[in-house]
Order: C-alpha cells, then sequence, then structure tokens
C-alpha cells in the first residue's frame, strides 16, 4: 500500500515536490565530485595524431643495390673498430669502402632520376608558374610542395642502397670517406652494420691550395672552420632523400688523425706540426724550426708523439686558442650536411661521436627525424687503442666536457632562394629539368629521438632569410605553408635528452625564429634543458615558442633565456642587432633537482650605442619544482606572467622586472606534470644514459 500511496501523492502534487529531469535532487553523501584530470604523463606517448605518419623502412624489392661489409672489418661489443684495420699510410687500407658505396649510390641516383626526375620537374614547373602568376609579394617561388612530391608517381620503383653485414663471415662494418647522397634515394644503414669514418684527413680536404682541412687557424688572422672540410655525408637538390635503418654512424672524432699523403701538416699532442701549408703547397717538407701555419707552434720532423685528434682540435681552437686571441676555432668534418632539400628524413640511425656538428639541414621543406638517437662521445669513442684510448692532448679522457661542438641537429634556413636541378650523385645533375627550392626551413618534425653530445641536442637556426630584404619574414617559421598532415609546421615532440645544452634556439636568430612547438620531451643531466641564446652581435626576434608538458632532471640549468649569449664582436661597431624574444609560453613543466634559471631580457643603454630597453616577454604556467629551495633565479629586463609558479621569481625595480601574477614559495606538487616514466636508461646494445642507471620509474 505504501508504494501505491506514494504514486498518488505524486500525482497530485506539483511536480517539484516529487522531483523531475528538470529538477536535480537534493545533494546527498552520495552525490559524486567533479574530479580533476589527472596530469600529462611525460614519456609514454607512442602516437600522436598532430604528427605525419612514420617514416618506414624501404622493402626488399624497393632496394637498388646491396653493398655487403668485408670481412676485414668488425665492430667490437664497444662499438669501436678493431685498431688492426686501418692501421696504414694509403687510402685504399684508410678509406677502403668509400669508392664503391659512392658507386653504388650514384648508380642508384641515375636510376632515380631517369624513372622520376622529368615527372617531379614538370610538377615543380607548373606549381611554380602557377605561384608567379600569383604574383605575392615578398614570397620566394617554392615549386612543388613537400607534400606534393611525397606522393607515389614521384618516387621511383627502386630507390634505396642497402649498406649489410657480410653473407660469408663475421664482417659488419665499413671505413668511408665523404659520401654525396643523390636525389631521391635513401642510403640504408641496416641492423648491425656501422659506419665509420676514415681518418685520413686528406678524404676531407677538398682544395689542394687551401683553405686546409684539420687545424685551428689557416693564418694568424683568420681561424678555421669546418667549411674548409667535406661532411661525411652531405646532398644538395634533393627531393625524397633519406637516412634510414637499425644500424650506425661513427665518426671517431677521438681517433688520432692521420694522412695518406706525408706532406700534409698535421698538428700533434705536443703542438709541433709536421709541415707548413706553404712547404705543402710547394711539395715541400719544411725544416724544424718552422713555425707552423696551422695552430701549432713550430714543425719538428723528428718528433714521436702522436698526432691530434678532431676533437683536440676542437677544444685547442675554442678553449685555448679561441679565450686567448679571440679568432679561435676549428676545421673539423661535419657529419651530415644538407642544402636545399624537399621531404629529407633520418629514421631509426645511430649516430656517434661527431668531429663537428652531426647534422645540418638547411633550407628544407619537409624534415623529419624520427626514432634517431645520438651518442656523443659514446663508449667507443674510449675504447679504441688505435687512437680512442688515448687521452686528449691535456691528459683528458673522452667526455661531454671534450667533445665540444657536437651538436646533434642544427636545422636552419637557407641563405637565399635558388633553381636548381636535382643531385644524382658524385656531382652530377639531373637533365630532367631544374626544381625551385625557397630557403626556407618548413614543416619539420623531431620526434621519439634519444639524443646526448657535447653541445646543443636540437639548435633551431634563424641565421639565414631567403627573403627580400624588409619583408618582415621569419628565417624559421612554423606556420609557413604547413602541410594538411599535421597539425603543426615546426615540432619537437616525445624526446628523451641527456648530456648536452638541450632545445636550444640560437645563437644565430638575426633573421628570425618563430611558431615553434616544444612538448612532451624530457632532460636528464642536460646542462641546459630550454633555452634561448642571442646577442647583439646577431640580433633577431624569436617569438611564439611555445613549451608544454616538459620534465626536467638534475640540469644546471633548466631555463635559459638570455640576449648575452656571448661577447663576438660587433659587425659594426656603430649597429648592434638587438636580440627580441617574446610571446615565450613556459607550461606544465616539472623541475627534479637542484638548478639555475635565467631570464633576461635586454637592458636599455644611454652612453656609448643608445638604444631602449626590449623586454623578455614569457608566460610560465604551472610551472613547478619538487624543491624549490635549490633552484636559483636571476631575472632582468622582462615581463613576466605567472600563474602557478613556485620558482623564486620576483619584481624588481632595479632590475626592470615587471610581473602580472606571483610566484608561491608553498604551492601543491598535485598539479606537476608526471615525470615517473620521463626518465629511461639510453637505449642500444653498449650504451648507456650518461646520467647513469636508475631503476625503473625511480627519480
Amino acid at each position: 500500500m505504501l508504494i501505491r500511496i506514494t504514486a498518488v501523492i505524486c500525482a497530485l502534487a506539483t511536480l517539484s515536490a516529487c522531483g523531475s529531469d528538470d529538477t536535480p535532487p537534493p545533494q546527498s553523501a552520495t552525490t559524486p565530485t567533479p574530479v580533476a584530470a589527472a596530469p600529462f604523463k611525460v614519456g609514454v606517448t607512442t602516437s600522436d595524431a598532430a604528427l605525419p605518419p612514420a617514416p618506414q623502412l624501404p622493402t626488399d624489392t624497393q632496394v637498388c643495390s646491396t653493398v655487403e661489409a668485408s670481412n676485414s672489418y668488425v665492430r667490437q661489443p664497444s662499438g669501436a673498430l678493431g685498431p688492426e684495420a686501418d692501421n696504414g699510410t694509403t687510402s685504399a687500407i684508410l678509406n677502403p669502402d668509400q669508392q664503391r658505396i659512392q658507386a653504388a649510390l650514384d648508380a642508384c641516383g641515375a636510376a632515380v632520376d631517369a624513372e622520376v626526375g622529368a615527372t617531379i620537374a614538370a610538377a615543380d614547373a607548373a606549381a611554380a608558374a602557377s605561384q608567379t602568376a600569383a604574383a605575392v609579394p615578398n614570397v620566394n617561388i617554392a615549386g612543388a610542395s613537400a607534400q606534393q612530391l611525397a606522393q607515389p608517381q614521384y618516387r621511383a620503383s627502386k630507390f634505396a642502397v642497402r649498406l649489410s653485414v657480410s653473407s660469408t663471415g663475421a664482417g659488419n662494418a665499413f671505413i668511408t670517406g665523404p659520401l654525396t647522397l643523390p636525389s631521391g634515394v635513401t642510403l640504408w644503414v641496416d641492423t648491425g652494420v656501422t659506419v665509420y669514418a676514415t681518418r685520413d684527413v686528406m678524404a676531407y680536404a677538398p682544395n689542394a691550395a687551401g683553405p686546409y682541412c684539420a687545424n685551428t687557424a689557416v693564418s694568424s688572422t683568420k681561424a678555421g672552420s669546418s667549411g674548409n672540410c667535406l661532411p661525411l655525408i652531405g646532398g644538395n637538390y634533393l627531393v625524397n632523400s633519406a637516412i634510414v635503418g637499425g644500424g650506425s654512424i661513427d665518426s671517431r672524432a677521438a681517433s688520432e688523425i692521420v694522412s695518406s699523403n706525408p706532406l700534409y701538416p698535421l698538428m700533434r699532442v705536443d703542438l709541433t706540426c709536421t709541415n707548413t701549408y706553404a712547404a705543402y703547397a710547394a711539395g715541400k717538407q719544411a725544416t724544424t724550426g718552422t713555425s707552423c701555419d696551422n695552430g701549432g707552434t713550430f714543425v719538428d720532423t723528428a718528433a714521436s708523439s702522436r698526432h691530434m685528434t678532431w676533437w683536440d682540435l676542437a677544444w685547442l681552437g675554442n678553449m685555448i686558442e679561441n679565450g686567448t686571441s679571440g679568432v679561435g676555432s676549428q676545421s673539423n668534418f661535419r657529419m651530415m650536411v644538407f642544402s636545399y632539400a624537399k621531404n629529407l628524413t633520418l629514421y631509426g640511425i645511430t649516430l656517434n661521436n661527431s668531429a663537428n656538428f652531426h647534422v645540418v639541414p638547411s633550407g628544407v621543406d619537409g624534415l623529419t627525424v624520427w626514432g634517431v638517437k645520438v651518442q656523443t662521445p659514446s663508449l667507443s669513442a674510449s675504447a679504441n687503442p688505435a687512437g680512442n684510448g688515448n687521452p686528449n692532448y691535456l691528459g683528458m679522457l673522452p667526455s661531454i666536457d671534450t667533445a665540444k661542438n657536437t651538436d646533434a641537429f642544427d636545422p636552419g634556413s637557407a641563405a637565399k632562394a635558388v633553381v636548381q636541378a636535382l643531385t644524382t650523385g658524385n656531382g652530377k645533375t639531373s637533365s630532367a629539368g631544374k626544381i625551385a627550392f625557397d630557403g626556407y626551413l618548413k614543416n619539420a618534425v623531431f620526434a621519439y629521438n634519444y639524443l646526448s653530445t657535447g653541445d646543443d641536442d636540437i639548435s633551431p637556426k634563424g641565421s639565414n632569410n631567403p627573403s627580400p630584404a624588409g619583408s618582415g619574414l621569419f628565417g624559421i617559421d612554423g606556420n609557413r605553408n604547413v602541410a594538411t598532415d599535421r597539425k603543426y609546421g615546426f615540432v619537437i615532440a616525445h624526446n628523451h635528452i641527456y648530456a648536452g645544452h638541450g632545445i636550444s634556439i640560437g645563437s644565430e636568430t638575426n633573421a628570425g625564429v618563430t611558431n615553434i612547438q616544444v612538448y612532451d620531451n624530457s632532460f636528464d643531466g642536460a646542462e641546459s634543458a630550454l633555452r634561448i641564446k642571442s646577442d647583439w652581435a646577431r640580433g633577431g626576434t624569436v617569438t611564439n615558442i611555445n613549451y608544454n608538458n616538459i620534465c626536467i632532471r638534475n640540469s644546471d640549468n633548466a631555463l635559459v633565456f638570455t640576449p648575452y649569449y656571448s661577447t663576438k664582436a660587433l659587425p659594426n661597431p656603430t649597429s648592434p642587432l638587438y636580440p627580441n624574444f617574446h610571446d615565450i609560453s613556459v607550461s606544465n613543466v616539472h623541475i627534479i633537482g637542484s638548478t639555475a634559471v635565467q631570464l633576461q631580457g635586454f637592458q636599455a643603454n644611454t652612453g656609448g650605442i643608445a638604444h631602449a630597453q626590449i623586454p623578455l616577454g614569457m608566460t610560465l604556467t604551472n610551472v613547478l619544482a619538487d624543491s624549490p629551495d635549490t633552484v636559483a633565479v636571476s631575472t632582468s629586463d622582462a615581463n613576466l606572467t605567472l600563474s602557478n609558479v613556485n620558482l623564486p621569481i620576483f619584481a624588481s625595480t632595479a632590475n626592470n622586472v615587471t610581473l602580472n601574477g606571483v610566484a608561491s614559495r608553498s604551492l601543491s606538487m598535485a598539479t606537476a606534470v608526471d615525470c615517473s616514466a620521463a626518465y629511461v636508461d639510453f637505449p642500444g646494445i653498449g650504451e648507456s644514459s650518461p646520467a647513469g642507471q636508475t631503476w625503473p620509474g625511480s627519480q
């Protein structure tokens, strides 16, 4: 009866008396309360809809040719090449594989060009014609986009040269001098294979009459330059080229430099030299006591000291000579240099021990660096008694401190727009027609990489602006011509970064850098983690850089934003180039361990060269340190907006620091980014995390 009575009462009463779909029931102890979303977990993302599809290895049917390793060359468990492999004085011993690898690349490049070169040229010409007709001001002709040229009709049926282990023995290594990557060709370094750079300086010396390679100064007034040396792998004017595979490339920069030409000048660890460039150019040997002209002291024809390594030259040029004279540097070869390309991919490859920067891509539309491991120095740098096991000329063993200028990736814009025939290999170009390259760096992705170096890990550089003067366009602009298969035009995401200077924009920012997305990255033991650097010798605007969901552990400098990177001399003493960093967003950053933070704009000056203040404009949101008392913050000339920040950041009239919002020392860590899976051991056989191995998930 109770149920029936209740129903009658509700039928006679108003709906509000018994409740309805329009009237919420009274609150009770069982009513659920809103639950805040869990903090983002760094380091576990395996797919990302904002990125283009992941690269793939070629299939067996897409291989032009396979080059097998000689059984004479076997990688040791340390990763080093056996010392007996290339002890000699002739190029046949020192550089045995360059010619046969290059021949395979050239043949593949010629076949690719014959199959699709004309099709690419026609598509590019049609696109360029429409762009000319549009007459868009201040925009260089780009021709066909990388996205268009990635379609199957622009790729040859066979396009890969595969370097493989020996099928008849234990051989798994190659020794080679500089290689030219042709347009449309993929160099596939197979799993288990290591490509070693030759120690023969003659392979990298492009000019018999200078400027010369392997020195710290080619004269008393001109410093050494990496441009004096050929890169180990280079390529210009490329469409759909790549370097892929589960193997590795090792430049052996801690090995003793040798020469197949006894007259070529080399420096020794005692700072004497074997000859002078003047005598070498004349085909002669200088007498003992003659002053060196390569950065050394004097010629000693009877000395028994070993020759320097590439990293010896880097230390001498940068840390010693540059500090004394201000002009020292080093003429060291880079591992890879590419200029002007559409669709350039590095995938799965491991790179070790470059003598200078590892990869320098300039003016590329469609740059993909995915699943790449860079570890310099690796274990192999101190394992080989043929030079690698020796300490440097000051007695220091190979370390991140002695591996100077070993940046992992230095992507940038190119100096100008060009129209050029595609490279088919070994200096040859396509006859099918010319391709337009506008010189911008566009559609760049750095994803799922593991990086540990002695210098910058990823360093976007707006050093060149191919636009007409005064156009107001940026050298690097992540919003320029964004392909439809991705959300952003410049992304650095899902990477694990160890030793080095982290993600470091600059120092060449004179042409401007804008619209870069940096998210879901971890930094473990990095000297610097997030950095923007420039100075008034370079200048430039850096804006709309967005950092999000970042874990930083045991970094000397977690955040570094400074326009005072160096005291480099001004190009024109009365005309500085002012750095301007603004609209920088730093959000959801979790800092573990003691560290420093540097947030600086450009100070006004009324004496000397008068100029107004150029403040740093930055927003920091949910930036939390586990131990805020161990974070040392330096701020000046900055307009900062703070929200949920526990770093010691304060307004300062004396330092021209203005705050919107306040920092609090006692904030809860409940909203901090989850770093429990962010820190992992560096992957790979024979390799380990420079920060040390830890229990999985430990902090």
